[in-house]
């Protein structure tokens, strides 16, 4: 199994060797996310850091949690991230097509349905005249915030919110913006299950619930990351990944339903239509996201674990904690591209386009073109349907070593006839504004198909010969 909640994961971290206790008072503006960023960018990563004394608060910040393949491993509970992808085909009972596969899934999450608990550990201090003032939020780049809106914000919140129509709950990680100890921005993604709650509130004049949870199991903090399909439940599938139920407990404020092990919860609402302007914020492609309107959310109660941590991460260029964080969610959305794409075999999302900046698919080509509609196809729906490079091979190719991967596609590809220029839609003119979508197949052509040669063969040594010549080095004078 994996950790039920954060501070048993930092036990089992500084344990294994992997946790930095930073004993010194720091800045949240700007000094933390420094030092996490140098420590991010070391060999290997570097350790996870606790930084106990917080200028200007009483909660400690962890960072770098999830910040190397071994350790996101340890947060899930297994020994390899490959193994998510295999855990999650078990969900599918070998069902065929891409409806019954999510619905067998969905039927093999109800094992995992959360426990509803009427005590809990992030209730054991109630603040009813709250201010956000008093919590570690920090503050990543120079510009975060500009030109007056501030710029410190909770970097790993996971933001629940319920849809008024259907009862149905949604939680994802967004970015939260400190305005002042009152009021926070919510930087939701438009095409999130957040943001679309937000919508129908907002047409139907009402105020919307939310509820922001800091800490709680990791495989809690998976789930939230990973753009699972509508129709499958974020806290019953982190109950999947750590193995066992996970405990909910109802707001003071509202009806949501938040994790019992949560470190902090922050509960409000979010009156309809009220948006105020918002960023700019760093953002993990290096860039800064310029400035925009978000909701506000209005604080009406805390609640805390008496000694709570408040986990965070920082967002800037590769390599950084989240990359891991991606990688581990690429893992977990493999097996729902197959069931939708059975010719694919393989998936890398490199840490150079975290996220939707760059995929790179293997598939097995048995049909002239199939390259080419494979991309169109992955753009129309699915969580590449935002990748801004999309790069096919063959089933034979090794997609996760880059160097391999360029080699195939300069040698390959035939950029007068390779290219498909993308958006949104899968007809043209394909557009998506700034610069559109591209994909690349470099997959060998087929008879039939145009760019077809009988010879493309890749050169391999002979293996009698390689054997022979291991085993006669030391002769060769080596």
């Amino acid at each position: 199994m994996g950790y039920p909640d954060l501070q048993s994961f930092l036990t089992g971290l500084e344990e294994s060797g992997e946790l930095h206790r930073v004993p010194v008072e720091v800045d949240p503006v700007l000094e933390i996310a420094a030092v996490t960023d140098q420590v991010c960018k070391s060999p290997g990563g570097g350790k996870a850091l606790l930084f106990q004394q917080v200028k200007g608060s009483a909660v400690p910040v962890a960072t770098n949690l999830f910040g190397s393949e071994s350790r996101m491993a340890r947060a899930l509970g297994i020994a390899d991230l490959h193994t998510l992808s295999q855990r999650v085909t078990t969900l599918f009972g070998g069902a065929p097509g891409p409806d019954s596969a999510i619905n067998q899934a969905r039927l093999g999450l109800a094992s995992y349905a959360p426990l509803l608990v009427t005590e809990a550990p992030c209730q054991e201090i109630v603040e009813d005249m709250p201010s956000l003032a008093t919590l570690p939020l920090i503050q990543c780049w120079p510009h975060d915030g500009e030109p007056d809106s501030g710029g410190r914000a909770l970097t790993l919140p996971i933001v629940f919110s319920r849809d008024p129509e259907t009862g149905a709950g949604n939680c994802g990680i967004y970015r939260v913006q400190l305005f002042d100890g009152e009021t926070a921005g919510i930087h939701w993604q438009s095409s999130s299950g957040g943001a679309e709650h937000w919508r129908k509130y907002r047409d139907r004049n009402e105020p919307m619930p939310v509820a922001i949870a800091l800490g709680g199991a990791p495989a809690l903090t998976v789930a939230a990351a990973a753009p699972l399909p509508d129709e499958l439940d974020e806290v019953s599938f982190a109950g999947f990944l750590y193995k066992g139920s996970l405990e909910l407990v109802r707001c003071r404020t509202s009806d949501l339903l938040v994790p019992a092990q949560a470190e902090l919860v922050i509960e409000g609402i979010v009156e309809p239509g009220e948006t105020r302007q918002g960023g700019a914020f760093g953002n993990h492609t290096g860039f800064y996201v310029p400035v925009g309107n978000v909701p506000v959310m209005r604080v009406r109660c805390i609640t805390r674990r008496s000694s709570p941590v408040c986990p965070a991460t920082v967002i800037g260029r590769p390599p950084m904690e989240d990359c891991f964080l991606a990688r581990s969610v690429a893992w977990l959305m493999l097996p729902f591209l197959q069931v939708r794409h059975p010719e694919i075999r393989d998936l890398h999302m490199p840490v150079e386009g975290i996220f939707h900046g760059c995929a790179i698919v293997s598939m097995e080509k048995r049909h002239p073109d199939q390259g080419a509609a494979l991309i169109r196809s992955l753009w129309e729906k699915g969580f590449l349907r935002h990748s801004r490079l999309i790069v096919v091979l063959d089933a034979d190719a090794d997609i996760h070593d880059l160097s391999y991967v360029a080699w195939r596609v300069t040698n390959l590809a035939d950029w007068h006839r390779d290219l498909v220029i993308g958006g949104e839609t899968s007809s043209p003119p394909f557009t998506r504004g700034k610069g559109g979508m591209l994909g690349i197949d470099a997959t060998r052509k087929l008879p039939g198909e145009a760019g077809h040669r009988v010879d493309v063969r890749e050169m391999e040594k002979d293996a009698a010969t390689s054997n022979k010549v291991v085993s006669r080095w030391e002769e060769y004078g080596f």
